[in-house]
Formats: C-alpha cells, structure tokens, sequence
C-alpha cells in the first residue's frame, strides 16, 4: 500500500473509531472484492463467501473503536480468514446435504456477446493457465493455501500474514515454501509447463 493512501485511511479509520459510519463504508468499499475472492479461494462455496465477509465486515464495524493497528486491510484480512477457517472446521463438523437435487433438463441460454472482447486463443490460454493454478491450490491444505493466497495474490508481508494467521513468522515462510512446490508438483504432474514450455 503507497504512502498517500495510507494516510487517506488514517483518517478514515479515525472517523470509523468516532463512530462515523460512512468512513468505515469507504475503507470497507476498498477491501471488499479481493477480501471475498480470497474467502472464496478458502470456503470454495461463493455463498459462504459472501457469508463470511459480511460476518467480518460486520464485526469489524462492531470492533473499530478497539483498532489500534497501522493496517486496516490486514486486520480485515485476519476476521476474514478466521471466519473461512471456522467455516471449514463447521463444515467437517456438520456436513451438508442438498435439498433439492439439480435439474437434468435444465434450460441453457446462450447470446451474443455485445462488444468483441480479446482474442479467443488469449482467453482460452489464460482460462487454462487459472484453471490449472485453482486446481493445484484446491490440493493444498488449508493452512498452506492460505498463507500462499496471502502473500502470491493478495500481496501481504511476511510480517502481516503471521499477523493475520496468528503463527510465527518461520511457520508462514515455511508454510508458503512447501504451498509453492506442491503448487509447482501438482502443475507438472497434470503436464502444465505453461507459456514457457
């Protein structure tokens, strides 16, 4: 995160802390779509998803008063993965059963496109090359793919990822290095050399 940018949200964590609604909108509007994606990249489900972001949005909010920390984004990030890990433990806990199996003859709708968009073979590259790093994260364990979301897609420091998981910082290094190999492995094993190969 740049200077300015932190400064901006100084201020606006301080106007959240005195009870200023519309502040903590704006610093929650910041982190709410890549908090959710790396929910989601947890639970899996995108109805947990959203479910576990608007529980931490929610207790943030009730806990601002008590914020004493320079990093909004990191403290939200620790409720967040906290609520999608206690999601996981409750699902293993209490797995779930559809109530109404799908539809075999449900009806595809498909149209037109209204402006072109990048070229096919990019998009077909590019879906493969996502498809093939989500399968080779979903592999992981929990504690592992984590910690890797934490720093290879969402860009925290060594420091604040131990922050955020509560485990020494040794443990998330380690944690990142073996997430990484078993990422590389599993991407290999399928056959994946990606643009290089």
């Amino acid at each position: 995160m740049n200077a300015p940018l932190e400064e901006a949200n100084a201020g606006l964590i301080k106007q959240a802390r005195a009870g200023d609604a519309r502040a903590f909108e704006a610093l929650a509007k910041e982190v709410e779509r890549p908090l959710y994606r790396h929910v989601q990249r947890i639970v899996g489900e995108s109805a947990d998803a959203e479910d576990c972001v608007q529980d931490a949005l929610f207790s943030a909010w009730r806990s601002i008063r008590a914020f004493e920390g320079d990093s909004f984004r990191a403290w939200i990030f620790r409720i967040a993965t906290n609520r999608a890990l206690d999601r996981l433990r409750s699902r293993k806990r209490h797995p779930e059963l559809p109530l109404d199996p799908p539809a075999d003859d449900a009806e595809i709708t498909w149209a037109e496109p209204a402006t072109p968009g990048p070229d096919l073979v990019q998009i077909v590259g590019d879906r493969e090359a996502l498809a093939a790093v989500e399968a080779a994260l979903a592999t992981l364990p929990v504690d592992q793919r984590t910690v890797l979301l934490l720093r290879d897609i969402e860009g925290f420091a060594y420091e604040e990822i131990a922050v955020i998981t509560a485990v020494e910082i040794g443990t998330v290094k380690s944690r990142i290095h073996r997430g990484r190999l078993a990422v590389r492995n599993a991407l290999v094993a399928k056959g994946w050399r990606g643009s290089a190969g």
